[in-house]
């Protein structure tokens, strides 16, 4: 326990310490609502927003055409759940430091939009990535990233796009990319079958260091076994809800998602039918040589799994 202690107070520093990014606007207030704005320019594409026990939220624009400014604020009451996007159990995340309250993030600014947000093609072009890092001592079972586009007050969307729990399970990172900005929550997902038993295949703790001259594409394998007890026997499962995600740690201590170049289709795994497996083939192609977390996660097994790997010069 008291171990457990001193790694959140480490990772609470390390997690909301001074960072090096365009803009930054901080609140340093635990309880009720909190805000801070952040201005993008044609020059100033990124925001960090710093809510100390709240999160930390970077928004970064592929373009930014105009300038204007965004307010992100925090909200304990959580919007509704779509439940044909969430299944029934669906949960937001509790966070460790606010006394156990969950985190919505609602858009504001001074632009054309709904509640005054930015207007795709008028002042920004391409996606809008998200990343959202947070201390919980929640179990997180399937990881969501609710989104509730326009200005309805529904969350309908799931923007995950990477997921990572690295190097301890109660400081996640999610990452997600939308075409437009409204509120967004970290959500807990419950499993759809409970039982089943989760066994890496590939790589294995042997097979970690890849060379980015020589191999190009790292296999990645799972098996899933039904009520197997923890033992991988029996009949191999198709997984079609299982997930992909690769992350890395930059010189600043953030989690970061480097963009994969090469990648299946919506970053899920295809099936093996012959030898039982569930694959993804990782293209080492545009990534720098360096470490980097491989996250499994899936409606069907839990916590998430992850591997390290080295991919060297």
């Amino acid at each position: 326990m008291c171990r457990r202690v001193f790694a959140l107070l480490a990772l609470a520093i390390s997690l909301f310490g001074t960072q090096c990014w365009a803009s930054t606007c901080s609140n340093d207030a635990t309880t009720g609502v909190v805000s801070c704005t952040n201005t993008f320019s044609p020059t100033d594409s990124t925001g960090t927003y710093e809510f100390f026990g709240n999160g930390r939220l970077i928004v970064q624009f592929n373009t930014v055409l105009t300038t204007f400014t965004l307010t992100a604020t925090v909200n304990h009451t959580i919007d509704q759940l779509d439940p044909n996007e969430f299944p029934a159990g669906t949960v937001c995340v509790t966070y460790a430091f606010n006394g156990s309250l969950c985190d919505q993030y609602d858009f504001t600014g001074n632009a054309g939009g709904p509640n005054g947000v930015p207007v795709k093609g008028t002042d920004y072009k391409g996606l809008i990535n998200l990343t959202l890092s947070y201390l919980t001592l929640q179990d997180i079972l399937d990881p969501a990233f609710g989104h509730a586009p326009g200005d309805i007050t529904t969350f309908t969307e799931d923007i995950l796009t990477g997921y990572s729990s690295s190097p301890t399970v109660t400081d996640p990172t999610m990452d997600g990319s939308t075409p437009g900005l409204s509120s967004v929550v970290a959500l807990n997902v419950p499993l759809s079958q409970v039982g089943d038993t989760f066994c890496l295949v590939s790589p294995t703790p042997g097979q970690t260091t890849f060379s980015a001259g020589q191999v190009k594409v790292i296999e990645v394998t799972f098996q899933l076994f039904m009520f197997s007890g923890g033992s991988c026997t029996g009949t191999p499962l198709r997984d079609k809800t299982a997930r992909f995600s690769l992350s890395m740690t930059d010189t600043g201590g953030n989690i970061v998602f480097p963009p994969l170049v090469d990648k299946e289709e919506a970053n899920k795994f295809h099936w093996d039918n012959k030898d039982g497996l569930n694959e993804f083939d990782l293209s080492t192609v545009g990534l720098a040589p360096g470490n980097y977390t491989i996250t499994l996660f899936s409606s069907k097994f839990s916590p998430p799994q992850s591997v390290d790997i080295t991919i060297a010069p």
